[in-house]
């Protein structure tokens, strides 16, 4: 009488095999994409930073000085916190809300840092004196931009994130 090969002794163990390694390979699966999403996001809110310093540099008040009666009869942008918003970061937000950016600016002299509504404050330098030897210089003024995001990763498995990017750009006009 011949007897059967034992093959069929492990039938369940592939099952068994299975039902514990594919959760965590699926796990690990979605993980590394929603983190090369975040990734993405937080790339895009620092390029969203440095477009907006970008910009913001080259119109504060010397621009807006030079430039009044075009602003005023609206061919030239009156740019202000508002307007770095909708026109230059909303056109390139990509899998953003709108809603859950926020845009902070600052324009920094020697003397503090001032928002939109002090438009002298905004030139491209500041002479400035030297406490010490009484020496003056010419400091070059900065604009600084934040942008900050809310992300809510992928399933909500965990967040909001709050992802922020900080530009500091020279003043050039």
């Amino acid at each position: 009488m011949r007897l059967k090969p034992l093959q069929n002794r492990r039938s369940g163990t592939h099952s068994v095999e299975c039902a514990i390694v594919y959760p965590v390979v699926f796990f690990f699966i979605l993980a590394t994409l929603t983190g090369g999403i975040g990734i993405f996001q937080y790339q895009q809110v620092a390029h969203l930073a440095r477009e907006a310093a970008r910009y913001a540099s080259a119109h504060g008040a010397q621009y807006q000085q030079e430039n009044d009666t075009a602003i005023q009869a609206g061919t030239l942008p009156n740019v202000t916190e508002d307007y770095l918003k909708n026109n230059i970061i909303a056109p390139q937000l990509t899998w953003m809300k709108p809603s859950q950016v926020q845009v902070t600016t600052l324009f920094n002299q020697p003397s503090g840092s001032t928002g939109w509504d002090a438009t002298s404050n905004r030139s491209p330098t500041t002479q400035y004196t030297d406490a010490n030897s009484g020496a003056q210089y010419s400091v070059t003024n900065t604009v600084t931009v934040t942008v900050t995001y809310q992300w809510y990763p992928l399933l909500f498995i965990v967040g909001p994130i709050t992802l922020t990017s900080t530009s500091v750009m020279p003043m050039t006009y």
